[in-house]
């Protein structure tokens, strides 16, 4: 009974820490509490584990790209990160190309991407609009998107003890952990969540916000391309306009932050040539 007691108490404890935000107030998103139940050092240190097997595997069959461009817009936009999550500025951010032919892109905890070529080579994307698929993926790693799905799935699992005979006081405690994961949204949401957080972080290091629309167009058309050749697409028209209708709702405000922060390095350039004349 102590031990059945113990369990339970752990688990209280492990969902009462776990409505969080992971960014910083004032920034994109941050509004919007998290559902975490796995503990963030153990998420990264394994997130690592499998960031090098990927590099290691990707080395041996000759897929790994490794391109300056990525490396410089990554840097650009790191500059920022720290903004919307208090020591990320810190993590050791990495991002290495892929091989493969398939439209999409990888984000692993703690600062770990992956793009595939066939995204970024195949729509020849220009470096606005490389920057908002970093970006994006930058926003998954800094809202733990993949931890809070996890946790979610967790919760999912305590459910099912509960409701497969879990003893007393766990199953009530396993049943009310689940019940909270009414607030985490599905893919899609975070997927919009990721777009809007990618549009600010972009914003704010000097790239133009409305290559976000420019990027999901070029994704579209050619996902539509391929459809001729049986390529199953990776989100629907339907998706797509209701995507484009959500970036295009922030993209005012955040167009303004853009325009402020160009007249910021404006000035500052300005002030930096005066001073080295003299």
């Amino acid at each position: 009974m102590k031990n059945v007691l113990f369990s339970a108490m752990a688990l209280s404890c492990l969902f009462f820490s776990g409505c969080i935000s992971t960014t910083n107030l004032g920034t994109a998103g941050a509004e919007r509490k998290q559902f975490m139940l796995i503990p963030t050092k153990a998420w990264t240190a394994q997130s690592e584990r499998s960031f090098k097997r990927f590099t290691s595997e990707a080395k041996n069959k000759q897929v790994l790209v490794i391109d300056a461009k990525l490396n410089r817009v990554l840097d650009q936009l790191c500059t920022e990160a720290n903004i919307f999550r208090t020591g990320s500025n810190q993590w050791n951010w990495s991002i290495q190309g892929n091989l493969n032919g398939e439209l999409n892109a990888h984000s692993l905890p703690g600062g770990k991407i992956i793009v595939n070529t066939g995204l970024y080579w195949g729509l020849k994307l220009n470096e606005d609009e490389l920057a908002f698929v970093i970006a994006h993926e930058m926003a998954h790693s800094l809202r733990d998107h993949n931890r809070e799905k996890a946790s979610m799935l967790l919760a999912s699992n305590a459910a099912m003890l509960a409701a497969t005979g879990g003893a007393g006081a766990i199953a009530s405690v396993a049943a009310s952990m689940a019940g909270q994961t009414a607030m985490i949204p599905q893919g899609w949401n975070l997927e919009v969540e990721a777009d809007v957080v990618g549009l600010d972080i972009m914003s704010r290091a000097g790239y133009n916000p409305k290559a976000a629309v420019d990027f999901w167009d070029k994704f579209q058309n050619e996902s539509n391309r391929r459809k001729a050749f049986d390529v199953k697409p990776l989100m629907s028209d339907a998706l797509y306009a209701k995507r484009i209708a959500n970036i295009e709702k922030y993209l005012p405000e955040i167009q303004t932050k853009y325009e402020q922060v160009l007249a910021t390095k404006a000035h500052l350039n300005q002030y930096t040539a005066r001073n080295t004349v003299q």
